[in-house]
């Protein structure tokens, strides 16, 4: 389903005590009706139940369910006098109908409660924090429930984050791990029988437009260190693992990153994108990196830049569509420059995994550091 702009998720999750008559528009349905996302059936609203809508074209009124933009037939439901919504939502999680039936959405939390709707088989959507026996879910801008028994919530995708990679500890950086205990984790994922993924199939993912093996997993490394070459690079190829390495083009041959030849000799494991060329800063007063204070314009070029720059090493068809915000510290003008630039999905630090209709351009990581424990490492695969 269609993922619901940030505005909307204003509109019905963060502010609801501010939506009133005079905001917003309500329907109630005059018949029975199905519900559709781009491409499919998801839902059925049933007769009697009123929804507030968004949106609306030609034929369809336009809502949300969980998370994502639905639609419905105008010829099944009548204008109303706008309806307060009810919903509070925190701490979304995704979860799939379990049952072969159509997953009853209930006005309350109880087992006789009316049933508002019902979610296809087989559909994944947000849901909230489990509350007794139910999960709340957004439908219509109110709060509905589905029993526990009807869904399963999944652990979504873990896509871990990696710097630097040492023989030995030197430093207090966290973010530098010992080789040791990347030698141990690549070993557990293996002998747990992990698969690992490049960020398009990831994409693709999200999406729906493709399908995962059940343990999917994408190893990810920022800036370009040597260490991936010289540490990384063997153990990841003796267990079959391939991996995204997110290059600062401009630090490209500099005595502690990647040179150009181990770009081109190490293609069987790494996927090489985009981290920037030159705009990897941060300004310590204002808290800001450059892509929050440059202009779009300016960042556009950075971006475009780091783009050639990586094509010129491994050819005009390479495929670069994948970024990893220096810091995690992004804002509304990177990321209309990313697409500018023909980038695709981009990358957190914001700590979590990834599930079906994220925003391809928020996606969370899973920070792995040096005073992880193995037992650390297994619960971040399961996004704890």
């Amino acid at each position: 389903m269609k993922k619901i702009t940030l505005f909307l998720l204003l509109f019905f999750v963060a502010f609801p005590a501010f939506t009133d008559a005079s905001t917003v528009k309500s329907i109630k349905i005059t018949e029975t009706t199905p519900v559709f996302d781009e491409y499919k059936k998801v839902a059925v609203f049933m007769k009697g139940t009123s929804h507030t809508i968004f949106n609306e074209s030609d034929r369809f009124y336009h809502t949300v369910i969980g998370n994502d933009e639905v639609k419905f037939s105008k010829k099944k439901a009548v204008v109303i006098k706008a309806i307060p919504t009810n919903w509070k939502g925190s701490h979304p999680v995704r979860a799939t109908t379990t049952t072969s039936k159509p997953v009853q959405i209930l006005e309350r939390p109880a087992v006789k409660a009316k049933s508002i709707g019902q979610i296809q088989p087989n559909m994944t959507i947000n849901v909230q924090r489990i509350k007794g026996n139910y999960y709340p879910v957004l439908i219509g801008g109110k709060t509905g429930y589905i029993h526990k028994n009807e869904l399963a919530i999944g652990p979504g995708i873990p896509v871990l984050m990696y710097h630097d990679i040492v023989s030995s500890k030197t430093d207090q950086n966290p973010s530098t791990l010992e080789v040791e205990k990347f030698k141990e984790q690549m070993d557990y994922l293996k002998k747990n029988g992990w698969t690992t993924i490049t960020t398009q199939q990831l994409e693709s993912w999200i999406t729906k437009k493709g399908t995962l093996p059940k343990k999917s997993i994408l190893i990810t490394f920022d800036d370009g260190y040597k260490s991936t070459i010289d540490l990384a690079y063997p153990i990841l190829k003796t267990n079959g693992f391939k991996a995204t390495s997110f290059l600062i083009t401009s630090r490209i041959d500099r005595p502690s990153t990647v040179s150009e030849q181990d770009i081109i000799r190490s293609q069987d494991v790494y996927s090489y994108q985009n981290h920037t060329h030159l705009f990897h800063m941060f300004n310590s007063f204002t808290n800001l990196s450059l892509l929050q204070y440059e202009s779009e314009l300016a960042i556009f070029k950075d971006f475009q830049e780091a783009n050639d720059s990586i094509k010129q090493i491994l050819g005009d068809d390479y495929r670069v569509t994948a970024h990893a915000y220096p810091y995690g510290k992004r804002s509304l003008a990177a990321i209309r420059a990313l697409k500018s630039a023909g980038i695709t999905s981009a990358y957190t630090i914001d700590e979590g995994n990834v599930f079906q209709g994220d925003s391809l351009f928020e996606l969370k990581r899973q920070r792995i550091h040096s005073t992880m424990t193995i037992k650390d490492f297994a619960q971040k695969l399961q996004g704890r």
